[in-house]
């Protein structure tokens, strides 16, 4: 004979377990729970179901389910032992190291004195290096500079890092002088920056075309905006940097049919979406690489992004032998920088020997102008004293 199962007498149904039982008047009496309501009820001594007089409904939902758990305690059972892991939970605290504090620290220094975003981005990753030494060493930081960098143009942007740094924190120090090299840079011929400027998608090689006919700067070019660009008068307005002037530079047709086949929408402000930092250089440095294995030419290795500035720089002077035109467009601030392509200029193409030409000195600022005026060129200059020549 089976066992009469109790039915629930909130729902009806017969998918009750025993809960326990409670003491009572009339004695012990078993309690029961509902698997499919939760309901909780008992059943008196006569075997007749009645509600009790102390009934209580914890909660309506199935108690065989996930949900039906209230408590977010866990129960471990190890080596017969029972532990509530609520009561031993432990809380994390992330802690930023002192060093990291200070860098962050320094990073809003540069913003509060108004670095550029760029500069502040290329002093981060220096003085992120320079962390794996001692920072509140100087002595130590200069070895570490000395040993670490091998080029003196490198050394001196780590020493400008630091030095901002330290002043930042309120300390200074006696830093070290590196003698900037001198390096002439490398031309190629005018059918391998062609070529060179073939290799990639459509706005890798607008953006090496316009490198190839503004001679502006990589960071320069990333910044030009679809409103720089007058069709018209088929020129583009290259913005200031933190090293130039801003200028107009007149274009090719066939640079602004290129732009114009570029993808444009109406939220694109810049010709050529944002990267991360040095992006392009590394792609375009990829490229060269793979031309100069199927052309077997290992000269496209040497060329990059600035190479364009170069070559620019010395087209411009063949047509023009003006170094005042050429200081402009390439919107140097200051004469002595635009000598140097003079130089480069005379050693690579000037095939006149030096008994052909007459040459003069000027001390003073009125001598140079006047000298230049004349049609005099430039050749360079020795402390106070400037050279320039003309033919014969």
């Amino acid at each position: 004979m089976t066992k009469k199962v109790p039915t629930c007498p909130e729902c009806g149904s017969t998918k009750t377990w025993k809960d326990g039982t409670r003491l009572t008047e009339q004695g012990k009496i078993q309690r029961y729970c509902c698997r499919e309501c939760g309901y909780r009820f008992s059943k008196t001594n006569s075997n007749c179901l009645n509600a009790p007089k102390n009934v209580h409904i914890n909660q309506r939902m199935a108690l065989n389910t996930s949900s039906s758990l209230i408590s977010n305690r866990q129960i471990c059972v190890s080596d017969g032992e029972m532990k509530n892991l609520a009561k031993v939970e432990t809380k994390t605290e992330t802690r930023t190291s002192p060093i990291a504090e200070k860098i962050v620290n320094y990073l809003l220094y540069l913003k509060r004195r108004g670095r550029k975003d760029s500069t502040i981005e290329t002093y981060n990753s220096y003085i992120t290096i320079l962390s794996k030494s001692n920072l509140e060493d100087p002595d130590t930081i200069a070895l570490f500079i000395n040993e670490n960098w091998k080029e003196n143009s490198t050394r001196n942007v780590a020493v400008s890092a630091y030095e901002a740094f330290l002043k930042s924190i309120g300390k200074t120090w006696n830093k070290p002088t590196y003698k900037q090299e001198s390096k002439k840079p490398f031309i190629p011929s005018d059918e391998e920056l062609q070529q060179a400027i073939l290799t990639g998608k459509k706005p890798n090689m607008t953006f090496s075309q316009i490198l190839y006919e503004t001679g502006a700067r990589t960071n320069e070019a990333e910044r030009i905006q679809w409103e720089d660009i007058d069709y018209a008068r088929k020129k583009i307005y290259i913005k200031a940097s933190k090293n130039g002037n801003a200028r107009f530079i007149t274009v090719s047709d066939k640079l602004l049919n290129m732009l114009g086949r570029l993808p444009r929408n109406d939220k694109q402000t810049y010709v050529f979406p944002k990267k991360c930092r040095n992006t392009r250089r590394v792609s375009f440095s990829k490229r060269m690489e793979r031309l100069a294995r199927l052309t077997n030419n290992n000269r496209y290795r040497k060329i990059h992004f600035h190479t364009f500035r170069h070559v620019f720089a010395l087209r411009t002077y063949h047509r023009t032998k003006d170094i005042l035109h050429v200081k402009t467009l390439l919107g140097h601030k200051n004469l002595m920088t635009t000598q140097r392509y003079v130089e480069l200029y005379c050693q690579l193409f000037d095939t006149n020997q030096p008994d052909q030409f007459i040459t003069k000195i000027a001390a003073t600022k009125e001598e140079r102008i006047n000298l230049i005026n004349d049609g005099w060129t430039f050749i360079k200059n020795d402390e106070n004293d400037w050279y320039f020549r003309k033919p014969k």
